[in-house]
């Protein structure tokens, strides 16, 4: 009997000691498996800043190609659609989404008659700005008229943008996050350089008869000619309505009435 008590206590304390033993084995595991996790969240980082890199290399715009619309005063011309922008001036943009880009500065005055080797284009690309720069190489005429000046890019990639361009005051933001069109536009409804055909937005009147084939308006403004408008049933009938609203005249003649100040220009 006193032989069987001891060898169980004996066995007991096997026990005991091998359940102590065990133990720090758990704990080594644990460490191990932290740091496995520590290790993964690294590797992870690393690619995370890897795959940053990677979008920065390869956000690197290319010219493909530029063209200029001729002036916009004479018959041939590969000019936008004049009367959306007519007495305006704008950056107009296109993106498909992946990594074309057409820009275009819409209504640019420029000499009539460019120098050799006639109208030039480029395009600098640092840290998200597209910065424009455009020449008419010394014009030859004594005149100037409106151009549109067109850039075709490639290896744009999705994301925040802005151009900058002569003689816009401050860089035009552009959302290029998926495929679209957009503009920025500024009015020059008494610049008669960029005024369109006679009739169109921005050319001289007497009449509301001679704007837009009777179906236009002839602003006049006590400070400047009077110059042709769109008519209008409400704010969104014009042109651009986030730079005109449409109001009632003395006669009951809705217009498109700038909200431009231009006696700050």
């Amino acid at each position: 009997m006193k032989y069987s008590f001891i060898f169980s206590m004996l066995f007991l304390s096997t026990l005991v000691l091998a359940c102590d033993d065990d133990q720090p084995s758990n704990n080594t595991n644990n460490v191990n498996n932290t740091n496995n996790i520590n290790n993964i969240n690294n590797i992870n980082n690393i690619n995370n800043i890897n795959n940053i890199n990677n979008t920065n290399n390869t956000n690197n715009p290319q010219l493909l190609s530029f063209d200029d619309s001729g002036c916009k005063n004479g018959a041939d011309q590969k000019a936008i659609d004049w009367n959306l922008f007519a007495g305006f001036e704008c950056v107009v943009w296109a993106y498909d989404g992946a990594d074309a880009l057409e820009l275009r500065h819409v209504n640019a005055v420029f000499n009539c008659c460019p120098g050799d080797p006639g109208m030039t284009g480029a395009v600098a690309f640092a840290d998200g700005v597209f910065t424009l720069t455009e020449s008419d190489n010394g014009g030859m005429c004594n005149c100037v008229c409106p151009y549109d000046m067109i850039y075709q890019l490639t290896n744009v990639v999705p994301g925040a943008y802005s151009v900058v361009v002569n003689p816009f005051e401050d860089p035009i933001a552009m959302n290029l996050s998926a495929a679209t069109e957009g503009w920025f536009c500024v009015d020059r409804l008494f610049n008669s350089m960029i005024a369109g055909d006679a009739g169109e937005r921005g050319s001289w009147c007497e009449t509301s008869e001679t704007c837009m084939g009777g179906e236009g308006y002839c602003f006049e403004d006590p400070n400047f000619s009077a110059v042709c408008v769109n008519s209008c049933v409400t704010t969104l009938d014009c042109p651009m309505p986030e730079l005109e609203e449409c109001i009632e005249d003395a006669e009951g003649l809705w217009f498109c009435h700038p909200l431009t100040d231009f006696g700050a220009n």
